[in-house]
């Protein structure tokens, strides 16, 4: 479970709304002071973002308390693998598959692309729907 850390700002049913600062791993680098991407994360900190998270065990939250929020480690591999790898062995594919037909180079190429749009209106069409939506929704664990 990947947790992180969040305030409160208003309460509904089942939901509640928090806001949390954007971080990045950067943060716990011992390298950050010298890497050119450190020094754009420093620049960026401070930034929050507000978000609507479940409360399934129902836990009496009020705004300003802060909490402790998570997502499942396993819903962030299936949506990254379905949003960048599909794609990219469709096109991988495409390509492959163009050769094999004996198609010239444009021809190759704008097969390997439309498989790849394909590939991320596939991604798109399987990551819409209220049971999708909600395996990558973060919950509330608990207050701190």
């Amino acid at each position: 479970m990947i947790e992180e850390f969040a305030v409160v700002s208003a309460v509904g049913t089942n939901v509640v709304r928090v806001t949390a600062e954007r971080t990045s791993a950067c943060a716990q680098c011992a390298s950050k002071s010298s890497c050119s991407q450190g020094v754009l994360s420093q620049w960026r900190s401070g930034k929050t973002v507000e978000i609507d998270v479940f409360n399934p065990g129902a836990i009496v939250v009020e705004p300003g308390q802060q909490v402790v929020i998570g997502l499942e480690e396993g819903s962030l591999v299936r949506a990254s693998l379905l949003l960048y790898l599909l794609p990219l062995a469709l096109l991988i594919a495409g390509a492959l598959l163009g050769s094999a037909l004996g198609l010239v180079e444009w021809q190759q190429v704008i097969l390997a692309l439309v498989l790849m749009l394909g590939g991320f209106l596939l991604a798109r069409q399987l990551s819409t729907g209220q049971g999708v939506k909600a395996r990558y929704q973060p919950v509330l664990l608990r207050i701190v």
